[in-house]
């Protein structure tokens, strides 16, 4: 049996408006490698990375994701991406690191 693989037409009715101008992935999976940080938590890294972007004109989002293939050692990898700016990437080994990457973001994503 065969199956023929044709590409489907593009479908803009398929898409939806967001409030958001990105997305700041961090990953979940560093946390539980044996080599991963061993206090500093994706979910504080989430939270220190809102407070870092308090001052950014865009509204981004950020997700907890699964690996983002980066695996650092002794941190977290998270990583930035919006349209029209390049993807930024970080690895965060605690909760001033975090702050950091929100704040480099937000005057990267800000022009």
């Amino acid at each position: 049996m065969s199956h023929s693989h044709i590409a489907a037409a593009p479908d803009d009715s398929l898409l939806v408006k967001v409030k958001f101008a990105g997305v700041v992935l961090v990953c979940g999976d560093c946390e539980e490698r044996s080599n991963g940080p061993s206090k500093f938590k994706a979910r504080s890294a989430r939270k220190e990375l809102k407070r870092g972007l308090v001052q950014s004109p865009v509204r981004l989002r950020i997700v907890e994701s699964t690996c983002l293939g980066l695996c650092p050692k002794k941190a977290i990898a998270a990583t930035a991406v919006a349209p029209g700016h390049k993807l930024l990437a970080a690895e965060l080994c605690d909760e001033e690191d975090a702050q950091a990457f929100g704040a480099t973001i937000a005057s990267h994503f800000g022009t």
